[in-house]
């Protein structure tokens, strides 16, 4: 009677959880990708926040410190970024035409527009032509405010998952040992579960060293592409090339791209094509091979299964999809593993 009971007890229970789970996975969905991505930052925070606690004493300034550490050349680089960009621009507003300049430019558009109306058959040509070039700045003035519109507008939400991500990286930090004894609590002590735990271990570490170290490969060989190619600001296209690799999608074509139509549009035909192939081999062998193949190195995943989580994690997810695709993937099919040798073991003891 008691054990009946007790079954009973537990099932609702379990009924109570599962329907809470679902209910909890349905709120936090929209974030719940930031909070996996922060848990995985806080992976690398905590061992750092370890070594520097004796220092400090204190584990909350261990961690923000480690999370400072961190964020150091992100800031770097951005700062670097923006700066040389900055130089870019007033480089071209320097290059403008002075006032004096301009009107003698006005002046001779329309001594050629008279000639050009004056030319009889062409006349209703060049009105067309005309029309249809003003009807294009329309467009992209057009377009042009709508995007600054939708980037002001996503400022408080990017502000937002910012705030998420961060408090997600620091209690993951502070708290992630708790957090994993849980876990190892719930499931069961067996040899397939201890070793699942080390296989999760590893395929976090590749994830979070391979996207690193593949944007790196990727923004060096952009640099000596561009270096060869005579580009100016080299150094720039390179930094911008590696960050384009965590962008989902477009990924390094927004700037190879953009450079070889660039090129072919003002007559530099060689070089733009170039740059557009020799780019699309870099990304091919950075994205289809170096990537996977690390992945795999380091942890026991096959690297067509780290392939698809990088590439629809990021379609899904977006930006944090190029983390937690990965380890979502790879936990899937490492289970998958622990599931057949489980299966083979019980199909021998019978």
């Amino acid at each position: 009677m008691f054990s009946n009971l007790k079954i009973s007890s537990m099932s609702h229970l379990i009924i109570l959880l599962v329907l809470f789970t679902l209910l909890s996975l349905g709120i936090l969905f929209p974030i719940i990708s930031l909070i996996l991505l922060g848990a995985m930052i806080a992976y690398i925070v905590r061992p750092l926040a370890r070594k520097i606690k004796p220092l400090v004493r204190f584990e909350t300034l261990a961690i923000l410190i480690s999370m400072a550490i961190l964020a150091t050349p992100i800031a770097i680089i951005i700062y670097f970024t923006v700066d040389q960009i900055l130089l870019i621009a007033t480089n071209i507003l320097g290059t403008l035409p002075s006032s004096a300049n301009s009107t003698s430019t006005v002046v001779n558009s329309t001594v050629i527009n008279t000639n050009v109306q004056n030319l009889g058959p062409l006349d209703n040509m060049a009105d067309k032509f005309i029309d249809e070039i003003g009807k294009m700045i329309a467009q992209f003035i057009t377009w042009l405010a709508g995007q600054i519109v939708d980037t002001i507008a996503y400022i408080p939400s990017l502000f937002t998952d910012i705030i998420i991500l961060l408090f997600s990286i620091f209690y993951f930090a502070k708290d992630g040992d708790k957090f994993a004894a849980f876990l190892k609590n719930i499931l069961p002590k067996t040899e397939t579960f201890n070793k699942l735990y080390g296989q999760v271990d590893d395929i976090l570490k590749s994830i979070m060293i391979v996207n690193v170290i593949t944007a790196v490969i990727l923004g060096v060989l952009s640099v000596i592409l561009y270096y060869l190619l005579g580009y100016p600001y080299v150094l720039l296209l390179g930094i911008i090339t590696a960050i384009s690799e965590f962008i989902p999608v477009v990924g390094p074509w927004l700037v190879y791209g953009t450079l070889g139509i660039f090129d072919i549009l003002t007559g530099n035909y060689i070089r733009g094509i170039i740059v557009i192939i020799v780019g699309w081999l870099i990304d091919t062998l950075v994205d289809l091979y170096i990537r996977p193949r690390l992945a795999g190195e380091l942890a026991e995943v096959h690297p067509l299964a780290f392939l698809v989580g990088f590439i629809f994690g990021a379609i899904t997810l977006g930006v944090p999809g190029l983390f937690v695709g990965p380890l979502i993937v790879g936990i899937t099919y490492v289970l998958y593993h622990a599931y057949r040798d489980e299966k083979a073991k019980q199909t021998q003891n019978i």
